[in-house]
């Protein structure tokens, strides 16, 4: 359970009337005259009623007091209790009638009353703000009536603090503050109103000086640390909540889990373990801490204690859709894509059986859909990344750019031009600058067959962009997928001549200079990509790729991908470029391996399917070496004749393929 101290504000937010009933203390006597003897006996009884929560009985001795000896003592209290009961309309009028009277005391806890009255009717009354005004200048009066009652105050401060006017808190508290020090729950909603309010260095000042007094506040020592992780300052922070630990308790148990969540923020998710770890020791049972001892272990790269830790908190909390939501992405880096899109598939399920999500479950249920849409686009099945894409909009508060174009580009990609055009339109009526947006509509007048205006509006997107880099890549990408090389070419001399020191731009030319068999232009274009950039893994990749499908330069091209996979160790594309290059060294062991790991990362591409199908025909293992051939036609390889043609050879001699 969460053990985060809370302290119960004497005024509720927007105040709930009271449940008929009391907390079974008798009220106090009388502060002035005691009541004539026939008064007393009758407000014995009533005290005698509400020990015993016979309320109707009370209410009735207390007013039959109240009418014996209407001394202002005794209807205060008859005034509560109404009050207590939720008679509000009594209760506002004895208040009404009490706030005349000659006695300081008795005025003053009749504004109180009537202040009560008024942030009870805030609930079911349609003058909110009304009322809202009315408590606060009852409580401003009985403040005038007693200066300095720290009851009021704190309801004040509260009414203040919880209706957003935090700043209103601060100017009371420190205008008490200058009559003498304010004691600790004060001194902690002056803290907590002046963060707020935007004051965090008053806010630290005060919430500093209380912990001077009170060492173990951890709800002050909380708020000082949240201001602190807010402004990056974390180890000051760490250092508050340590100074403030409790020695044992649930108190020790959240302060450590907030400890660990500052070392994930700081990047030490080693530190975060050992933090986390020791919360659950004290409170086993609380799912945020396993939650976030989950990510840290994932953070650190502990694959399976994070997998565990998610697949502990899905079976506590099989609703969390943040625990399936990391289980899920964390299946799919590790190459489990079946199992990653059953997860995501799961929080769409879950999502769907409820009413009204939170804003973070909205966010979760999102992304979850984006999964799925990108997985099967992956697998080529663009009508079902269409709907999933289609959901996530749905589901998006505020949603970007990238989503509206990963709808159209789904669409697009199954052959629905007038989808894709509508969901690039409602993209760029919320984004009207953006330039992918604006590339993509490229793209759509070249699959519509009009490629001279295409031409015209990428003119105008680089005018528009002042012939910027991004520009020149951005339009370079849309052409490269349209496979209008010619154009791309022509749009890249004059990118790179007008960017030299462009890496981006250099590869994106190496690419289309491969694609249009300028084989040696293209290494020079790769290379130079690599000498600007030594960190540009895609155009080592590319590189080491185009030279061992061709057979040159085999250990360069070993040497290249080892190297792009230095900075990306789990990327498909580079493990199959590498065992390719070793399947054309004849390391066919070392080959296999690859191509293999590939495969689990990504086994939907088709060229990681052909590539291992060829090493199994290779090595004597022809069953197989269909079944892979056959995966690849299957997941849309751009080739699908030569797959073919490999698969007519293949059966002849092996009829017990399939």
């Amino acid at each position: 359970m969460n053990a985060r101290p809370i302290r119960t504000p004497a005024v509720l937010l927007l105040a709930v009337v009271l449940a008929p009933a009391l907390a079974g203390a008798a009220p106090p006597p009388p502060a002035t005259a005691a009541p004539r003897p026939d008064a007393y006996y009758l407000y014995s009884l009533a005290q005698q009623a509400l020990l015993g929560r016979d309320y109707r009985d009370a209410l009735d001795f207390l007013t039959r007091a109240a009418e014996t000896d209407p001394a202002p003592d005794l209807l205060v209290e008859l005034g509560r209790l109404r009050y207590n009961l939720g008679d509000l309309d009594g209760a506002g009028t004895l208040g009404g009638h009490l706030v005349k009277s000659g006695d300081h005391s008795v005025r003053a806890a009749a504004h109180r009353l009537l202040a009560e009255v008024s942030i009870a009717r805030l609930r079911d009354s349609k003058d909110a703000e009304e009322n809202l005004s009315r408590a606060v200048s009852h409580y401003e009066a009985a403040l005038r009536e007693e200066p300095g009652h720290a009851a009021t105050l704190e309801s004040l401060a509260e009414l203040h603090y919880h209706t957003g006017r935090a700043a209103a808190v601060v100017e009371l508290l420190k205008a008490e503050s200058r009559r003498g020090p304010l004691d600790p729950p004060l001194a902690l909603l002056l803290g907590k109103a002046a963060a707020r309010a935007g004051q965090p260095e008053e806010a630290e000042t005060v919430l500093r000086e209380l912990l001077k007094r009170d060492p173990t506040n951890l709800e002050a020592a909380d708020t000082l640390a949240t201001i602190l992780e807010q402004q990056g300052r974390l180890e000051a922070a760490i250092g508050v909540y340590e100074s403030a630990l409790p020695e044992e308790g649930g108190g020790r148990a959240y302060g450590r889990s907030r400890i660990g969540e500052i070392h994930m923020q700081g990047g030490d998710p080693l530190k975060a373990i050992r933090d986390l770890e020791e919360s659950l020791a004290i409170d086993s049972d609380d799912m945020r801490v396993r939650l976030l001892l989950a990510q840290a272990h994932d953070a650190a790269g502990h694959v399976d204690a994070a997998l565990a830790g998610y697949s502990r908190v899905v079976a506590a909390e099989p609703a969390n859709l943040e625990a399936r939501l990391h289980r899920a992405r964390l299946l799919q880096e590790e190459g489990d894509a079946e199992g990653a899109l059953q997860g995501f598939q799961e929080i769409i399920a879950q999502a769907a059986g409820r009413g009204a999500l939170s804003d973070r479950e909205s966010a979760v249920l999102m992304l979850a859909n984006i999964q799925v849409g990108s997985l099967e686009m992956g697998h080529r099945r663009y009508e079902q990344a269409a709907a999933a894409f289609a959901r996530a909009l749905e589901s998006a508060n505020d949603p970007d750019a990238d989503l509206f174009l990963l709808l159209a580009r789904a669409n697009l990609e199954n052959g629905r031009l007038e989808a894709a055009r509508a969901a690039l339109s409602a993209g760029e009526r919320i984004h009207p600058g953006d330039l992918d947006l604006a590339a993509f509509r490229g793209e759509l007048l070249i699959a519509a067959g009009d490629q001279g205006q295409a031409q015209a509006l990428y003119a105008t997107i680089l005018k528009q962009r002042g012939d910027s880099a991004e520009a020149y890549a951005r339009i370079a990408e849309s052409l490269l997928r349209r496979k209008v090389y010619d154009l791309a070419d022509r749009i890249l001399r004059e990118g790179t001549s007008r960017h030299p020191q462009d890496d981006t731009l250099a590869f994106a030319h190496g690419a289309v200079l491969e694609r249009m068999g300028r084989l040696r232009d293209a290494e020079r274009s790769l290379d130079r990509a690599i000498r600007l950039n030594p960190k540009n893994a895609m155009a080592m990749n590319y590189l080491g790729y185009m030279l061992a499908d061709r057979g040159l330069r085999l250990r360069d091209s070993v040497d290249l991908v080892q190297r792009a996979l230095e900075i990306d160790p789990k990327n498909a594309a580079y493990l199959d470029s590498l065992g390719w290059a070793q399947f054309k060294l004849e390391q066919f062991g070392a080959a296999e391996q690859n191509l293999r790991l590939a495969k689990r990362y990504d086994g939907a591409d088709p060229t990681i399917r052909e590539h291992l199908g060829d090493l199994l025909m290779r090595t004597g293992r022809p069953v197989e070496a269909v079944q892979e051939w056959q995966a690849a036609l299957e997941r849309g390889h751009e080739n699908p004749d030569r797959l073919r043609a490999k698969i007519g050879r293949t059966r002849p001699a092996d009829r017990a393929g399939p």
